[in-house]
């Protein structure tokens, strides 16, 4: 087998095994914290490592050619981020979180000397620390030992042979649970990088060539989702017992006609229908709090509809979608936890023609509102006139 392994990987017939390469990253960086928390300075380390594959205009996909042939994979995700019990008595900091996540890149400018490309990954993390008043009182920032995690990253990459590359760049790290545990105000890194890839493959300009991408012909969409989800709710948040809130169901049913302007993007216009179990909650906790006894809620305080915006980009059976929404009768009754305007961030894949799966987090002000898990069906595909 290990004489064979390397005449197969010399075949044109065989993709895949060619082009994976191998890359390791390193961090360092700090925490975006606002002037107004109480929270010591704080720095952190990170160290990536990633398997992931080239595409070229040898498989001649046109996703690949509009990307400029984009590279993706899987990655491996280890922090330090205890520099905050330096700088004080806490016993714990924010812990040393690891994250398995996927990734995707796509190069902006290609040239011999310099490559300059964009990043983004997307994963789960663990191994936090979690909020408590004794143990980790800076901690207010998340509640969860477990945490979706995201990254944007701009890098900068010089060739040294045509195996190697070394790179450096800005990262953007982002930690959340969608407000599934209090509190969860969530935790943003900023950090510098630098990478060593090593590829299995001989790069050339020749692999990069681009490939002529036919006319496109505007296609009409009309789908509908339903999704659904959990949260906790922040009047129920006690820092003393920051595990002792209840959670409450989320659930949605989404409708949207979107225009495919090109194989890759999409635009158009939907409509939300919401209803939160909390709602009525919520009225009578701050009726409570303000002091007036008796204020009557019905279930239609549970209800909210939403018109929104929406934006879709996509590689092959997976896209990106970035929904500006607002409620247009104004907020929940006089629920506080719902202002007027929301955002809708996520992915969702094709699992066939028009059937999709998504997940997404929903947000008020770019705060977690819910992680909103969804299934979907595209009722009418067809080019327009």
């Amino acid at each position: 087998m290990c004489h064979a392994a390397p005449a197969a990987l010399r075949r044109d017939s065989i993709r895949f095994p060619q082009q994976i390469y191998l890359s390791a990253l390193v961090r360092q960086g700090g925490l975006m914290i606002a002037s107004s928390e109480n929270i010591p300075k704080n720095y952190y380390t990170g160290l990536d490592v990633r398997v992931g594959w080239q595409t070229d205009n040898a498989s001649g996909n046109l996703f690949d050619a509009m990307y400029r042939y984009p590279h993706y994979g899987l990655g491996y995700y280890m922090g330090n981020m205890n520099g905050v019990i330096m700088h004080s008595n806490a016993r714990k900091g924010f812990g040393r979180p690891a994250a398995l996540y996927v990734f995707f890149g796509s190069p902006v400018h290609r040239g011999k000397s310099m490559a300059v490309s964009y990043t983004i990954s997307a994963g789960l993390s663990y191994n936090f620390n979690a909020y408590d008043p004794e143990e980790a009182p800076y901690n207010v920032l998340i509640g969860s030992k477990r945490n979706a995690y995201i990254d944007f990253a701009l890098d900068f990459s010089f060739p040294l042979s045509q195996h190697s590359t070394l790179a450096t760049g800005l990262s953007f790290q982002h930690f959340s649970n969608g407000s599934y545990q209090k509190p969860n105000r969530g935790i943003n890194l900023l950090s510098g990088t630098l990478a060593y890839r090593w590829s299995s493959y001989r790069s050339s300009d020749k692999m990069y060539m681009r490939t002529p991408v036919p006319l496109w012909e505007n296609m009409l969409e009309w789908y509908m989702f339903v999704g659904g989800g959990v949260r906790m709710i922040d009047t129920d948040f006690d820092k003393n017992k920051p595990r002792s809130s209840k959670r409450w169901r989320c659930s949605a049913i989404s409708s949207a006609a979107m225009v495919q302007t090109s194989l890759r993007r999409k635009l158009g216009v939907g409509l939300d229908f919401f209803y939160f179990d909390w709602g009525e909650h919520v009225l009578r906790y701050r009726a409570d709090k303000e002091g007036r006894a008796g204020v009557k809620t019905s279930v239609t305080d549970n209800m909210a509809f939403g018109i929104y915006l929406a934006h879709e980009v996509g590689y092959k059976r997976v896209w990106m979608l970035t929904d500006l929404g607002i409620y247009p009768f104004g907020r929940l009754g006089d629920n506080p936890v719902n202002p007027l305007i929301y955002e809708r961030l996520g992915v969702k894949w094709y699992l066939s023609n028009r059937l999709f799966a998504g997940v997404a987090i929903k947000a008020h002000g770019a705060k977690a509102d819910y992680v909103e898990w969804t299934l979907g069906y595209s009722l009418i595909k067809k080019k327009l006139l």
